[in-house]
């Protein structure tokens, strides 16, 4: 691994931590351009909003604590690889934009998910207070036209949205509050980090410990996001943290996804289509996914103690002669 090649991935990581303490430091002197309604907010958000909003912190200890993550799982996915295409500091720069955009786009397909439960919902209540009477098939009849359904619909409509009010202010709240911080560039950072773990021949395998913080707080999340319009009602009236676990999720998500791009674009540039092998252990022969790493310290360490051991034998032979000169 090249040192010079190694310190550049360094660069590219600072880069992106000192963006964020320097955005967070100058946010109040430059509040016409760094202006909290700046920030993304779903379905009134553009890629601008986005890009301000990965960058954007309010509070020192989210910036600290999202710092330091960023720090440990940027060092292990771009400075400790061994490929040099990993030490790109664009590759470093699109990784963080890619999870950070993806974690939002994520939280717009799951409000529209939660359209699409709000109007199903909508679509059982009028199902079940429809009209079967003969004066509503006659009415029918004389308009020309399913005229009693309007009314039922609306009644209906009326009935759920008042019967469900909390429910339908979760999902107007949920759109409007801003979304800000690198935390979904942080989630995106671990799951691409568990992926690489396990496919990328290029990186160190993760130890038990840090697979299960991994997974255990993957898993936390996952449970306290709001997935169903009930979830969103308990996450926002009863549970509410202030911390958008949906977005970490989406993070995450996009994260392995980006990785396992990396890791065939890595596979294609390097090998040709035709040379790509997937091995998920040693029983076939090849040498498990994630070893190379493991394998080049492996290397290097037998270098250092080959070079230690003719050193000694040098020294000894150098003393064996000297004690032959005296006894001459």
């Amino acid at each position: 691994m090249s040192r010079l090649s190694s310190e550049r991935a360094k660069t590219g990581l600072y880069i992106l931590i000192l963006a964020n303490i320097l955005i967070f430091a100058y946010r109040d002197d430059l509040r016409q351009h760094l202006n909290l309604r700046r920030t993304y907010r779903i379905h009134d958000g553009n890629l601008r909003s986005m890009l301000l909003s990965i960058f954007y912190h309010m509070e020192p200890t989210h910036l600290f604590m999202n710092m330091i993550a960023l720090h440990r799982y940027g060092s292990e996915l771009f400075v400790n690889s061994s490929s040099r295409r990993w030490h790109s500091v664009f590759v470093i720069i699109i990784s963080y934009v890619v999870c950070g955009v993806g974690a939002f786009l994520g939280i717009e397909l799951l409000s529209q998910y939660h359209e699409y439960q709000w109007e199903q919902k909508l679509n059982n209540a009028r199902y079940a207070r429809r009209c079967n009477h003969w004066l509503c098939d006659s009415l029918n009849d004389v308009w020309g036209g399913d005229v009693s359904s309007y009314f039922t619909n609306t009644w209906a409509d009326l009935t759920t949205s008042f019967q469900f009010a909390d429910v339908k202010l979760s999902m107007l709240y949920y759109k409007v509050i801003f979304r800000i911080g690198a935390s979904g560039v942080v989630y995106g950072w671990m799951g691409m980090r568990l992926i690489t773990s396990w496919l990328s021949p290029y990186h160190s395998r993760l130890n038990g410990l840090d697979f299960f913080f991994l997974v255990a707080t993957l898993a936390h999340d996952l449970s306290e996001s709001p997935l169903s319009l009930e979830d969103l009602r308990v996450s926002i009236f009863l549970e509410g943290d202030r911390i958008d676990h949906a977005a970490h999720i989406m993070g995450a998500a996009f994260g392995m996804i980006w990785a396992l791009a990396l890791i065939l674009w890595e596979k294609i540039t390097s090998f040709g289509y035709r040379g790509m092998r997937w091995r998920w252990g040693s029983n076939s022969g090849g040498r498990r996914l994630g070893a190379r790493w493991e394998e080049e310290q492996r290397i290097h360490q037998q270098e250092q103690q080959r070079m230690q051991n003719s050193r000694l034998l040098n020294s000894q032979r150098s003393s064996q002669r000297a004690r032959e000169r005296t006894m001459l």
